[in-house]
Order: structure tokens, then C-alpha cells, then sequence
């Protein structure tokens, strides 16, 4: 994450967030899957933030050009420009619990 960003890391009015990324589709290539890892290394090294914009800038510069990184406080996701569904997102481990491309499918509670 960088050094400053213009939202307050800790504030009285957001509770803070445990930041991870949680990878949605297969990566591409090699090239693709090392990137995807060095930002959850960023993530998972990073303190617990109110506000998880700062993460968009460097999921940019790590990925560089090819994919759209959106984000709003508690969310940032990212897309391959050349397709609609979500390659991964960056999200509170507190509050969602998102899956990755190749974990298995949750049990099913029979009644």
C-alpha cells in the first residue's frame, strides 16, 4: 500500500479492515499469476486500513496495462479489459468472505 493516501487509514467512523485479495478466475499465464501473488503478498503485509482505495493503485502498478481496477472503501476489484467478469477482488476478511478460482465448492448441508 502506498506510504500516503488521501483516505485516513484509521478512522473514528469506519471500522478497519483485514484486507485479502481473493483471486475469482484462473490466471492467464505464468506472468499473470506472479503479479496476482505479489499484490496478495502487498495485502497480506499491510495493516489493517478503514478504507481500502489505497490498494487500487497498487493493484494498477502491479498489473500495468490490460485490466480495469475499480474501487470504493471497503472493496476493489479488478477486470481484464477484454472481458466482463471479475478477475479478483480486494475485500475485508471481517465482513465477506469471497472465493477463489480453485477452491472447492462448500459442502452442502443436507436437511
Amino acid at each position: 500500500m502506498p506510504a500516503t493516501t488521501p483516505y485516513p487509514l484509521n478512522s473514528p467512523v469506519f471500522a478497519l479492515q483485514l484486507a485479502y485479495l481473493a483471486v475469482e478466475q484462473q490466471p492467464v499465464d505464468s506472468i499473470e499469476a506472479q503479479r496476482l501473488e505479489q499484490l496478495r503478498q502487498l495485502i497480506e503485509a499491510a495493516p489493517d486500513t478503514a478504507d481500502l482505495r489505497g490498494f487500487a493503485e497498487a493493484a494498477r502498478q502491479l498489473l500495468g496495462p490490460g485490466y480495469r481496477v475499480h474501487c470504493g472503501s471497503s472493496h476493489v476489484w479488478i477486470n481484464r479489459d477484454d472481458q466482463p467478469e471479475r478477475l479478483a477482488i480486494v475485500a475485508d476478511r471481517y465482513t465477506t468472505a469471497y472465493r477463489e478460482w480453485n477452491s472447492p465448492a462448500p459442502a452442502q448441508r443436507l436437511e
